[in-house]
């Protein structure tokens, strides 16, 4: 491959700088970036006590002795897209349920990018290994917009009439810009040990946007100089605090190594400004708990078998919410000596409530570009399933020259949308030895 267009790999590996949430329900309270390595994403996220490519040690430092070159930089891009329907349950005389009204259907993309380079010295039969991560670890927000329409009946030609458009933005993100080392070492026989330790220091801004537009029906219906326009503005600056994360890997067998992870809750302060607002507090970062291990079979080509366990203190960012877990599994089996297959499976609870689950499915491969190059491609697609309040309550169109009938009122938990969301997302990763 010629130096054109190896550049132009890199120039669309870093097409983009800003990032997006991938939910409105996610909001206010950031959506996680759990990876950003396209191998660990066709492997379902698993990767604790994995250790192949350098993105793995964002996961658990202690995986960047087990990598096969002293020297390596990493560029990872992906592309999301996010679907989301809001629904409206209808009900029978009988109170059964018959089927659901979609109100709103939103579809966006989004994309982020991350970057990290290591080397590592040799010592003996030890190692010692030092690496600079940067990536986004929080991202905001989202794009969201709704039609309102009024009671007027509908035919096979015609809806009623929009009498307003709802809009909610926000975008921005929380930064990572992290310092590994690692030390590793082997015991006796096949028995290794590696220590890890990630500081990382975070921050980053978001910026808040949400609207009513009346339409020209609207006005009409109401009357010169009755409705006006909303805007409500804010942003959100989180300034510098530090965290860590440590690492601890193992490889106990020839064919066995286990893995685990802690890192520590992080508050880093946030200052609210916008709309008679200038509010200074924290924006925390859970700790959590990762568990892993990785199984290579006796196999005529090279497959490996990984999984992660994870444990997250969601109550440390609200009382209300309820602690989460999350487990990671996949599968790498290499046709003949080169090209690996993988799949995986995830499945993470949501911080709000621990009875939202997000599965997601994943797949992926690899393959050497040129003698120091390679590329790694990953797929991802979850779904999730839940109920939610309006985001813009039905009271603040109930202006009677609007309505036939009756003026809408407020809808409560006794009967709130049911929305349903995917996600398909596309990892790539590019990787230069030296």
């Amino acid at each position: 491959m010629n130096t054109k267009n190896l550049l132009l790999i890199i120039g669309l590996l870093l097409l983009a700088t800003n990032n997006f949430a991938y939910s409105v329900y996610d909001l206010h309270y950031g959506s996680e970036i759990s990876h950003h390595d396209a191998r660990t994403a066709a492997l379902g996220g698993s990767g604790v006590a994995g250790g192949f490519t350098l993105m793995d040690s964002s996961i658990n430092p202690a995986n960047l002795y087990y990598m096969i070159n002293s020297g390596e930089i990493q560029l990872s891009y992906s592309l999301i897209k996010n679907s989301e329907n809001r629904a409206f349950p209808l009900w029978n005389f009988f109170d059964s349920y018959i089927d659901e009204s979609t109100y709103a259907r939103n579809e966006n993309y989004y994309n982020e990018w991350s970057f990290s380079l290591k080397n590592s010295w040799s010592i003996d039969e030890s190692e010692i290994s030092l690496a600079y991560i940067r990536r986004p670890v929080y991202n905001f927000g989202a794009n969201y917009t709704e039609e309102v329409r009024n009671d007027e009946g509908s035919n096979a030609d015609n809806y009623p009439p929009i009498i307003a458009k709802n809009f909610l933005e926000s975008k921005g993100l929380l930064n990572s810009d992290a310092i590994l080392f690692n030390f590793g070492m082997p015991l006796y026989d096949d028995i290794e040990i590696s220590l890890g330790l990630e500081w990382a220091f975070y921050t980053g801004k978001y910026e808040y946007e949400r609207r009513i537009h009346w339409s020209d029906v609207a006005n009409e219906m109401a009357g010169l100089g009755v409705l006006t326009d909303t805007l409500n503005i804010f942003e959100n600056k989180l300034g510098t605090n530090g965290g860590i994360n440590l690492g601890f890997s193992s490889q106990i067998t020839e064919r066995f190594r286990i893995g685990y992870a802690f890192s520590n809750k992080v508050k880093v302060s946030s200052h609210l400004v916008g709309d008679n607002i200038d509010e200074k507090t924290n924006f925390t970062i859970p700790a959590r708990h990762r568990f892993g291990f990785l199984f290579q079979p006796r196999n005529p080509f090279k497959t490996n078998f990984q999984a992660d366990f994870e444990i997250i203190n969601y109550s440390e960012i609200n009382k209300f919410f309820d602690d989460g877990y999350a487990f990671y599994v996949g599968m790498e089996h290499y046709i003949g000596r080169a090209v690996p297959l993988r799949l995986g499976f995830s499945h993470k609870t949501a911080k709000q409530d621990s009875g939202i689950g997000l599965p997601s499915l994943s797949a992926g491969t690899g393959f050497k570009i040129v003698n120091n190059v390679y590329l790694d491609l990953a797929a991802e697609y979850g779904k999730r399933e839940y109920i939610d309040l309006d985001l813009f309550p039905d009271s603040v169109y109930a202006i009677p020259a609007l309505w036939n009938q009756i003026s809408p009122a407020d809808r409560g938990w006794d009967n709130p949308d049911n929305v349903s969301e995917s996600f398909f997302k596309i990892f790539t990763s590019l990787n230069f030895a030296f």
